[in-house]
């Protein structure tokens, strides 16, 4: 059992969640090839192998666009809504897909603690991100893992969300992630599908990176 510390910091987005299909198109090219049909881990390698040879031949294949839309309930609480998403501009899932989230905030910043709050929605995201991005990669790879867990820890100043300080960001200052992995593989191996995990991610990258947007407002009626 290995465990893999991982020191991240100053981040400048909350993603909210990612879908295991957008881990699939991140997984590392210079992977070792997994014999040609084979469950490994709950993955079809075979589908995983076809899909990256695929991208392979098809550069301009592979754009992906999600779309999330929330509510205010009440209070801080509210919901977020997921459906289609879009595959090389073609909708799909539209119909068949309806998942919910609720969030709220910890009763200490004016919340009612009945759902994990933005932060720790954003802490899920990174974590499960990871898990996928790593097990694709060790599917991939024909590494049978027997476990995989990230724990991650965050701070933030309030100082800052309540705007109480212009010294102090309201975004988070320091996170802490350890990654614990274990399989039938070396050492090395291991600890290259964790950092895999990590790297190509797409949560971890976006947070650790960064990406600007700004807000179209709409005042309704």
């Amino acid at each position: 059992m290995l465990r893999v510390r991982v020191g991240l910091s100053f981040f400048v987005l909350f993603f909210s969640s990612v879908f295991l299909f957008a881990s699939f198109s991140t997984v590392h090219s210079e992977t070792e090839e997994a014999t040609t049909s084979a469950m490994v881990n709950g993955m079809d390698t075979a589908a995983l192998n076809a899909l990256i040879g695929h991208l392979k031949e098809n550069p301009d294949k592979g754009r992906v666009t999600f779309y999330s839309k929330a509510r205010w309930q009440d209070g801080m609480r509210s919901f977020t809504g997921f459906k289609g998403y879009r595959v090389d501009g073609e909708m799909v899932h539209e119909k068949t897909r309806d998942f919910v989230l609720l969030g709220d905030e910890a009763t200490e910043i004016g919340g009612t603690d009945t759902a994990p709050g933005a932060v720790e929605e954003l802490m899920y995201a990174l974590s499960t991100c990871v898990i996928a991005a790593a097990n694709a990669n060790a599917a991939v790879m024909g590494v049978k893992l027997t476990r995989l867990e990230v724990n991650i820890s965050s701070d933030i100043d309030l100082h800052g969300v309540f705007a109480l300080d212009p010294e102090v960001r309201p975004g988070i200052t320091n996170l802490k992630m350890d990654i614990t992995i274990a399989g039938d593989a070396e050492e090395e191996v291991l600890k290259k599908i964790a950092m895999l995990g990590y790297q190509y991610s797409p949560v971890s990258d976006t947070t650790r990176n960064g990406i600007q947007f700004t807000p179209e407002i709409t005042v309704a009626n």
